[in-house]
């Protein structure tokens, strides 16, 4: 067997492989996400409450996919570098680019998400802060 058909045998279980981890990584986020959720309901607190752990929840969720769509990315770059003609070039442009565009406002919500936690442990703590003067 010639060593460059090796080679793409290997690259291609390589590509399945790093597909599959991000698959499963998304997969295992949407389980994390989905027991907060069943956790949280079974507690039947308040709105407040809801509201708080559900933005939470939705910034681990987006989280692992955001990480599972980067090694799925990086799956289709390195495909595209086993067989590049142009068709599998434009498709990785589109993939990319949807991906991208749904990672960045998947970000941006995470990014979100973990600044009203922020903002809500300050103000926690200057209502402690207040209360105790």
């Amino acid at each position: 067997m010639e060593i460059q058909a090796v080679l793409y045998q290997i690259l291609n279980i390589v590509v399945i492989c790093i597909n599959l981890f991000g698959i499963g990584v998304v997969f295992w986020g949407f389980v994390v996400a989905a027991t907060g959720f069943i956790r949280m309901k079974l507690h039947r607190h308040g709105v407040i409450f809801f509201l708080k752990e559900a933005n939470e929840i939705r910034a681990v969720l987006g989280t692992y996919i955001l990480f599972g769509l980067e090694f799925m990315i990086a799956g289709d770059i390195i495909h595209t570098f086993i067989k590049p003609s142009q068709d599998d070039l434009i498709i990785l442009a589109t993939i990319v680019a949807i991906r991208t565009v749904i990672s960045y406002f998947l970000g941006r919500e995470v990014d979100e998400a973990l600044r009203d936690k922020g903002d809500q442990k300050i103000f926690k703590k200057e209502l402690a802060t207040k209360s105790i003067t």
